[in-house]
């Protein structure tokens, strides 16, 4: 019985990773960022419209109210078009590395993250599963798009084994909460905070 695959990316004892990935993934990750700075060229302009397949990157602060929409694309547009093509440029120039320190794997997990949402919205993903035949116009894409979704998996998951543990006073009766007393008796989960006897 086969196991599961190793993974591609891993922590080492230096408090980097280690990037294990054959040349055609390589090849790949080169490649995509550019095709999503292309597309995101056109919004270096605040009065333009933002495209289809870039909504769920700029989804609307305010869709009821034009002046607010307005006066919040003038506010953040730009440092939001500077946080994505930076992510993007760090994947596209460090496509070859074999090793990423901490600033790297968060470029790559945001970088991989907005091609996933682009990719996303161009094929109009939703939750039922869909059976593809090569000869289909958007095999690629959706080649693309699962292979994204795995690297981005071990990502998230090399990262989230980087966390501290819990601390040994949380329990399941009151959570730890970082945040202080919750507001209106919640716990940090929305659930009522139970009676201390």
């Amino acid at each position: 019985m086969r196991g599961e695959p190793p993974m591609r990316i891993r922590a080492n004892a230096r408090g980097s990773f280690d990037v294990d990935l054959p040349e055609e993934e390589r090849e790949l990750l080169a490649l995509l960022p550019g095709r999503m700075l292309s597309a995101l060229e056109v919004l270096a302009n605040p009065d333009s419209i933002v495209p289809d397949e870039l909504r769920r990157l700029f989804p609307p602060a305010y869709p009821t109210d034009v002046s607010a929409e307005d006066a919040y694309v003038r506010l953040a547009r730009q440092d939001l078009l500077d946080h994505h093509r930076e992510a993007l440029m760090v994947l596209r120039d460090s496509a070859e590395v074999t090793h990423l320190d901490s600033q790297g794997i968060n470029a790559w997990l945001t970088a991989l993250t907005d091609l996933r949402l682009m990719l996303g919205s161009i094929l109009g993903i939703t939750e039922d599963g869909i059976e593809l035949e090569p000869s289909d116009p958007s095999y690629y894409n959706w080649i693309c798009y699962h292979y994204l979704s795995q690297l981005q998996h071990e990502i998230v998951t090399v990262l989230s084994e980087q966390l501290p543990p819990l601390k040994s006073e949380a329990s399941e009766r009151l959570p730890d909460d970082p945040w202080g007393e919750p507001l209106g008796g919640l716990r940090w989960d929305g659930t009522p905070r139970p009676e201390l006897t």
